[in-house]
This record gives structure tokens, C-alpha cells and sequence, in this order.
């Protein structure tokens, strides 16, 4: 669980020390420091804060905080080593019953609380400055929020093929209701009827990146009292972090024994990622054509199903005239990672400098992607030169739908 780090332990001794993180760690790669790889964060992780051997310095909270939560290590780790999660819990521990970082606490609180609600933000915008979360790379937030736009249940017209509930994080509530307007109008396009329940929270994801777990908790008994006992076949989300969460994150933070544990699992047994649902689903005939170019940037958490990363690419491959152009490297991480580029801003855009110049090497005119970081991150440096969207918009621009979140 991530409330103990201690039962990794055995996880931890799985390493091999083979060095197969080295390659796919952005961090390392970026500034190519050993203390960054996985393996020998882990070793500073156990002994200072499982064995004691380590006195824990400011040096070694640095290196703790100085990961991306990417999971790239993991996909690479012969022994599948869940780093991330030893990260998290290691920061659990550093931090747990201390009044660190209380303003930007605070504040990420009443986000995740309300989902980023637009007048929250702007109300908050002083405090968002103290606590180091305002830079210019978080997008202008739209007058109104997909909450604005629809709430409630959606019928499609003709027949019904399938039900689903349609979970809305923080970034396509408020940043990007035009990814949420995209998904309902293609869903309702396809025949699905989609519920969007009252009162849904953050999925909890920015609480444990950060640690802090009891915050994290309370928006998953939240959720979980709203999705879990619904009778639609499916529950959806526009964003591979949100879905990396209900399936696997969920998990380790509702135990076993827990009164809840049950709905946790029903919850992650059923969520799904709208573009790998409708590609295996399968579009309704439609005559689907776009004149344009584009390439897909795939999120770091976008591993959580076997399919998931190829979803976009077979689902976008079915609009006619659209060219899709490869990335040389499609996979490498972009260095949003949450709040990390606030954080770490030198070495976050030395780690997203690569991927700026494989975008333009391609000379497409959209750039898409499934994570609302990402686009907020790679959007702030393209500027309008290529547009950064969701791939369920380029789908909705392919069935002529204009004007998406207005």
C-alpha cells in the first residue's frame, strides 16, 4: 500500500541494478546525474527511510522529488519494479504530519475539490502565485467549464448500442471543455448514452504525486459513491492519468480489508479510455474525411491496458485524407509531469527541447495527445504554430462538428 513504504521492501531487492531505467528515464537523460536513475533512487530511498542508515538531507528530499512519476522505469524494469509508487510512498513518508508546502496544499485541495472550477482559479490566482502554480505555460481558462456545457444524462438519437458514465477530470472540466464537448458529441455520434453524475471530484492523482495520500483518498470515496453502483456497461475518461488512477492507483490506496474495497475494484474493472473504447466498439459507418496533418505524442500514462496506446493511431486512421506523420520518438515523456515543471523548470524544458524539435521535424499542423498536461505543456512552447488537441477532437472535426466547448 502506499501509506507503507516499508512493503516494498521486497519489491525494491527485485533490482537487478542491469541499468535498463538509464534509457528511458527522462530525468536522467536530461542531466545524467546517477542519483536520478530508478535503481539508485531506490537505494536512497530504503536507506534513509526504511533502514535509517541515511540521515535525510535536503539533498535527499531533492532526489525523492525529483521524479516524474512518468512510470517509464517500470515499463523498461525487466522485473516490472513499480517505481513510481515507491516514489509516492517515499514521499508519504517524508511528509506525512508535517505542514510542508501548506499554501500549495491548500490550494490544490480546493482544485481537486471543485475540479478546478473557472472562478476558483481566478479567485485563487494570488494565493496560486505564492504557492509557485501559476506560470505562463497553464492556458487561458475559458468563461465556462464542460460542467457549464452539460450535466445530467444524454441520449443519442436512433438506437442505443451502449451506456457509459463519463468521468470529467480537472483539465477537461476546466482548461479544456472542448475535449469534453468533443467526447459527448462523438459518443452521441456512435449511439452511446452517457451519464455525467453530479458532484464528481479530481480522481486524486496531483494529491499523490505530491504524497499527500488522505487528500487523495477522500476524492476516491467521493467518486466511488457516485460510479461504482451505476448500471452503465462502461465508465469512460478523455485522460490517461485520470484512468491510470481508477485502474491502478485505486487499488493501493483502498485496502483489501476495507469496507470500500469492493467498489474499488468494480470502479477499476470498468474504466476505460474513450479512444480505445470506440476503437474496439467500432465507429458507426460514417463518412469521415479531414485535410490534415498530424502526429500523436503518447502520455507516459497512457500503459495502463495493452491497447491504449495504439488506440488513437487506429482510430484516427479511419478518416480519409488525414496524414499521420510518426515522431521519430513518440513515447519520450514531454516533462509536464503534473506540477513538476514548476518545480523543476530548467530541467523540464530541457527534457521537453527534444520533443519540440521532433514536433516540427514532422511539419504537421495538430499535434494530439490524451493528457491535458501535455497539451497545456507542448501548447505553451508550439504556440500557434501547431495545435496541440485531444484525438477525439480530431475525430469531431472529421464528422464536421465545429466550434467545440463554445
Amino acid at each position: 500500500m502506499l501509506t507503507d513504504l516499508t512493503s516494498y521492501e521486497d519489491l525494491m531487492d527485485k533490482c537487478s541494478s542491469c541499468s535498463f531505467c538509464e534509457a528511458t528515464c527522462p530525468v536522467f537523460r536530461a542531466d545524467l546525474l546517477e542519483t536520478h536513475v530508478a535503481r539508485a533512487r531506490m537505494v536512497i530511498i530504503r536507506e534513509a527511510l526504511v533502514n535509517k542508515s541515511l540521515p535525510v538531507s535536503k539533498r535527499v528530499h531533492e532526489i525523492i522529488n525529483r521524479c516524474l512519476l512518468c512510470t517509464n522505469c517500470k515499463q523498461t524494469c525487466p522485473a516490472a519494479v513499480p517505481v513510481n509508487e515507491i516514489v509516492i510512498a517515499a514521499r508519504y513518508e517524508l511528509y506525512k504530519g508535517k505542514r510542508m508546502n501548506l499554501p500549495r496544499r491548500m490550494l490544490l485541495k480546493q482544485i481537486m475539490e471543485n475540479r478546478g472550477v473557472t472562478g476558483l482559479l481566478k479567485k485563487a490566482e494570488s494565493l496560486a502565485k505564492l504557492a509557485g502554480i501559476s506560470p505562463r505555460e497553464i492556458p487561458k481558462i475559458p468563461e465556462r467549464s464542460f460542467a457549464d456545457l452539460y450535466q445530467g444524462t444524454y441520449a443519442p438519437k436512433g438506437e442505443i448500442r451502449a451506456k457509459a458514465l463519463y468521468f470529467v477530470g480537472c483539465g477537461t472540466n476546466t482548461l479544456y471543455p472542448d475535449t469534453g464537448d468533443a467526447v459527448m458529441k462523438v459518443l452521441a455520434h456512435n449511439g452511446i448514452e452517457v451519464t455525467i453524475p453530479e458532484g464528481m471530484v479530481c480522481c486524486g492523482i496531483p494529491s499523490l504525486a505530491e504524497g499527500d495520500i488522505e487528500t487523495a483518498r477522500r476524492m476516491m470515496e467521493t467518486n466511488l459513491s457516485l460510479l461504482a453502483d451505476s448500471e452503465a456497461d462502461v465508465i469512460l475518461t478523455d485522460c490517461t492519468s485520470c484512468g491510470l488512477t481508477f485502474k491502478e492507483k485505486l487499488l493501493k490506496v483502498i485496502p483489501a480489508d476495507d469496507p470500500l474495497y469492493e467498489k474499488a475494484v468494480a470502479v477499476s474493472g470498468r474504466i476505460r479510455e474513450v479512444t480505445d473504447y470506440l476503437n474496439q466498439v467500432g465507429l458507426v459507418p460514417a463518412s469521415l474525411s479531414l485535410d490534415r496533418t498530424y502526429t500523436y505524442h503518447v502520455p507516459c500514462h497512457g500503459n495502463w491496458t495493452p491497447t491504449l496506446n495504439e488506440a488513437p493511431r487506429e482510430l484516427l486512421s479511419t478518416i480519409g485524407q488525414a496524414e499521420r506523420v510518426e515522431l521519430e520518438n513518440p513515447d519520450t515523456c514531454c516533462g509536464a509531469g503534473g506540477a513538476f515543471f514548476i518545480d523543476f523548470k530548467e530541467l523540464s524544458q530541457k527534457i521537453r527541447a527534444p520533443k519540440l524539435e521532433d514536433i516540427a521535424n514532422t511539419g504537421v499542423d495538430l499535434v494530439v495527445t490524451q493528457c491535458p498536461s501535455c497539451r497545456s505543456y507542448l501548447g505553451s512552447a508550439l504556440g500557434e504554430a501547431q495545435r496541440v488537441v485531444h484525438p477525439i477532437t480530431l475525430l469531431a472535426m472529421a464528422y464536421g462538428f465545429e466550434d467545440l466547448g463554445d
